[in-house]
C-alpha cells in the first residue's frame, strides 16, 4: 500500500483515521500530536530543566528523540536523560538506554529507582518526562474503574518520594506507533518493543482492548479522554505503568506508583 500523503510504501494502517502513512509522514503525525497533548496540558514551560525516564525500550526511545528535537532551538530548556532502575531491568536493557542517550548526545543523571525516587539528587529538575502511551492510558484508567479505584483518576496518588511533576507526550499514540516512530529513525541501535508484558487480569484487561479496539477504533481514545475529563490534565493521577515488572502491592500486576509523589500540575 502506498502512503496516502504520498508516493511513498506505507508502514502503517492507522484503523482509527482510516489513513495509510509512511515512515516520514507517521513520524510528523505523532509529533503533532505529542506536541498538541504538551500545550494542552501545558506540560513546558520556560526554565523547565526536563529529565527524560529511558528504559532501553523503543518508547522511551522515541521520547528522547522527539523531546530533543522539540527542544533543539529552545536555549531556556535544559534536557536529560534518565536511565530507569528497576530491579528486573538487565544489563543490556540498561546499555541500550545508554546508548540512545549517548548517540543523542543528551548528558545522563542518576537513575530512577523502582519507588520513583532518585538514586541520586537532582534538586535542578522541575519535571519528568515518561513515554506512556495510548495503550498504557487506556489500560489504566479501565483497570481503575474494574478495580474499583475511579476515584483514583480524579485525585492524585498519595505523596511519595518523588517532588517532580510528571509530563506525557506520547499519551495520544499507540504503543505501536512509538515502536516505528525509532525504527524509522535509522539508528542501528536495536531496542525492545514498548510493549510490557502483562500478568493476571492486567494481562485480561490488555487481551480485552485488543480484541475490541479493531471493531472500535476510537475505544482508547475515548477511555483517554475520560482521563482527561476526570483529572483536568493532572497527570499526578495517570495510572503510571510499573517499569521493572513487579506486583505494585494494590491489585493491579504491572501498574504501580511510578512517581506517585507528582503533586500538580504541569505550569
Amino acid at each position: 500500500m502506498q502512503c496516502d500523503k504520498c508516493r511513498d510504501d506505507a508502514v502503517l494502517f492507522q484503523s482509527y483515521s482510516g489513513r495509510h502513512l509512511c515512515g516520514r509522514h507517521l513520524m510528523a503525525d505523532i509529533e503533532i500530536r505529542a506536541k498538541r497533548s504538551i500545550r494542552a496540558h501545558r506540560w513546558m514551560s520556560s526554565g523547565d530543566h526536563i529529565a527524560v525516564v529511558i528504559s532501553g525500550d523503543k518508547k522511551s526511545g522515541a521520547l528522547l528523540s522527539f523531546m530533543k528535537k522539540l527542544t533543539a532551538d529552545r536555549r531556556d530548556i535544559r534536557l536529560s536523560a534518565m536511565p530507569s532502575g528497576g530491579a528486573v531491568t538487565g544489563k543490556s536493557a540498561r546499555s541500550a538506554a545508554l546508548k540512545v542517550a549517548a548517540l543523542l548526545r543528551i548528558p545522563c543523571l542518576g537513575a530512577l529507582s523502582p519507588d520513583g525516587s532518585l538514586a541520586t539528587a537532582q534538586e535542578s529538575i522541575t519535571k519528568i518526562a515518561q513515554g506512556l502511551s495510548l495503550d498504557d492510558i487506556a489500560q489504566g484508567v479501565l483497570a481503575q474503574f474494574l478495580f474499583g479505584d475511579a476515584g483514583r483518576l480524579v485525585h492524585p496518588w498519595p505523596t511519595g518520594s518523588s517532588p517532580f511533576p510528571v509530563i506525557c507526550p506520547f499519551i495520544a499514540v499507540p504503543s505501536e506507533e512509538l515502536d516505528l516512530y525509532w525504527d524509522c529513525q535509522g539508528t542501528g541501535i536495536d531496542l525492545v518493543p514498548g510493549t510490557p508484558s502483562r500478568e493476571g487480569l492486567q494481562k485480561d484487561i490488555n487481551a480485552f482492548l485488543e480484541e475490541y479496539s479493531p471493531r472500535h477504533p476510537a475505544t482508547k481514545f475515548a477511555l483517554l479522554h475520560i482521563w482527561e475529563q476526570l483529572s483536568k490534565g493532572n497527570a499526578a493521577t495517570l495510572p503510571f505503568t510499573d517499569t521493572d515488572g513487579r506486583d505494585s502491592g494494590d491489585g493491579m500486576h504491572g501498574m504501580n506508583r511510578f512517581c506517585c509523589g507528582v503533586t500538580g500540575r504541569g505550569s
